[in-house]
């Protein structure tokens, strides 16, 4: 009982660090009001203006957030030694603000509101930056259109696509964070009970009642669950054709916004023609990691906080500062290629060095030559015991790398591996599946696991993606499934490895077989899912393979 605790207090520790991730400065002189700004509808929202010492006019940064502003104290107090005016406000109905909380949906009103009062203020010389990461940037990108700056860091302006990446529901993002974060200021329970009624939530059945059955009726949940397709709730909630402002974005290969912030800046990027914006992906992830990896160190990675510091000063304080600087690349584009450790910079995505190759899968291996004999494989996928996921693209303990070797001898997938690599096989981009598949079930899902599995048999997942199905009860179908992207170098004497399962759960929400919309479903049905290779049924992967000189 002693461990299953200290696990329940990790859990909630590492939500803890997810929600509340600032980077700490050192203090300097500055001077502190405390304002209340009105929205349109009234409420009263508290903000903190961190001024320097001396009066003048300054360019301001702005920091609207839900883990209370006072936790922003210290770096703003060191921006505010830099030159700047810092302006951290309490997001509607979060700790000293007045309303009630509803995620993402009031910050574009309360966010413009506010941008106008920091334009009336004596202390502004009317440039503004927004600042913060996770929802932090989210609440930047809902006034993209009035800020100069944005510093998008591990953050989206498209919500459906962090809720419903490829369509699938992000269970975990939406109990660890969602039935968290709707309180106003912090549940009144012990860290252990509550990772036990979070991690009791995911499989909770129907989902409309887990929220109930967690802690209360959460409004945003329940709404989520209603809409699972990309409709007029999502788009009111999208602001990629609205920003205009430049833009530095920092992603993470293993992140729960990876792919959300990627099409947010091809999208913007390709609008505004703007050479000033950058993206810069890492080896980073939405918590602490499942299994330890610097990949070189921040002298190899970079250190996020001192790349802001400098777009900030050639952006703001118009400052001749090198960007972005060592160790990234001047390109528009960087990306961190994993186990090379270094960063590979481009001016378009994808990068014109990246060629598709196509290999083949046969009974258990990955092939340049095509099959010659007919082969199918089957495994029973049952939504009451569902794959689960060891780390990847999470929120909360142990995301991103995870060593994938507990989940080898489960019956429940498809194993595919290639012959030991000879070579460096560098990956830069999606890994895509054409199969031949059919299933006993009409709904299902598919996912597709990147895994790297090392000369002493350690498996590492590099990426996973997936979609729903809808099929003919045996009848054979091509499904074409798709990785999210990744920068990943996989060693000689390493082999890929290919899993092709129904399920990563909690990361998403298990598919029930029987068709239901998820926020009523209660029945679980197995479903026998059978793979077909052979020369009328070539199923295949596609690599994005990286050439660099």
């Amino acid at each position: 009982m002693t461990n299953l605790n200290n696990m329940k207090r990790k859990f909630w520790m590492g939500i803890l660090l997810v929600l509340v991730s600032w980077q700490i400065m050192a203090q300097g002189e500055y001077t502190l009001k405390n304002e209340f700004v009105e929205t349109v509808d009234g409420m009263k929202l508290a903000t903190d203006v961190y001024l320097p010492v001396e009066t003048g006019r300054y360019p301001v940064i702005l920091v609207r957030t839900p883990y209370f502003r006072g936790n922003f104290k210290k770096n703003a107090a060191a921006f505010a030694g830099q030159g700047y005016a810092v302006v951290v406000q309490d997001c509607r109905g979060k700790f000293d603000s007045d309303g009630e909380f509803y995620a993402f949906q009031n910050e574009r009103t309360d966010g413009l509101k506010t941008v106008a009062w920091i334009r009336e203020q004596p202390w502004c010389n009317d440039k503004i930056a927004g600042y913060g990461s996770s929802y932090n940037t989210c609440t930047q990108w809902a006034i993209a259109d009035q800020l100069d700056v944005v510093l998008s860091e591990m953050g989206s302006a498209s919500l459906y696509d962090l809720i419903y990446p490829q369509g699938l529901f992000s269970l975990a993002t939406a109990c660890n964070w969602g039935l968290i974060v709707d309180t106003k200021t912090v549940i009144p329970l012990p860290p252990e009970t509550i990772a036990a009624k979070i991690q009791k939530s995911y499989r909770h059945l129907p989902l409309s009642v887990a929220d109930d059955s967690t802690f209360k009726d959460n409004r945003f949940f329940n709404d989520w669950l209603r809409h699972e397709k990309d409709d007029r709730y999502w788009k009111a909630m999208n602001y990629r054709k609205t920003a205009n402002a430049t833009v530095l974005s920092i992603a993470g290969w293993y992140d729960i916004f990876l792919l959300a912030q990627l099409n947010d800046f091809i999208e913007i990027d390709r609008r505004t023609c703007n050479p000033g914006n950058r993206i810069i992906i890492g080896p980073w992830c939405h918590g602490p990691q499942a299994f330890k990896n610097e990949y070189g160190g921040g002298d190899k990675t970079g250190r996020r906080q001192a790349l802001q510091e400098r777009f900030l000063e050639k952006t703001m304080l118009g400052k001749d500062t090198e960007i972005p600087g060592a160790p990234f690349t001047d390109h528009k584009y960087n990306f961190f290629i994993m186990e090379r450790n270094a960063y590979f910079g481009s001016d378009c995505w994808p990068p014109k060095e990246v060629s598709p190759q196509v290999f083949y899968l046969t009974d258990g291996g990955i092939k340049l030559e095509k099959p010659v004999e007919f082969a199918y494989r089957q495994y029973t996928y049952d939504p009451a015991s569902p794959f689960p996921n060891i780390g990847g693209t999470f929120i909360g303990l142990d995301t991103g790398p995870g060593v994938q070797n507990k989940n080898s001898s489960r019956p429940d997938q498809w194993v595919f591996e290639s012959d030991v690599l000879r070579e460096p096989l560098v990956l830069l981009g999606a890994v895509n599946a054409s199969l031949y598949v059919s299933s006993s079930a009409a709904h299902t899902d598919f996912m597709i696991l990147v895994q790297d599995v090392s000369p002493n048999d350690t498996i590492i997942n590099i990426q996973e993606g997936g979609k729903h199905v809808r099929l003919r009860p045996g009848k054979i179908t091509r499904v074409d499934l798709e990785s999210w992207p990744t920068g990943y170098q996989l060693n000689p004497g390493h082999r890929l490895r290919i899993v092709i399962t129904s399920a990563w759960f909690p990361r998403y929400n298990r598919n029930m077989n029987t068709g239901e919309p998820i926020s009523s479903a209660r029945e679980c049905r197995t479903a026998t899912q059978t793979f077909y290779s052979g020369p009328a049924h070539p199923s295949k992967i596609t690599l994005p393979v990286l050439t660099i000189p």
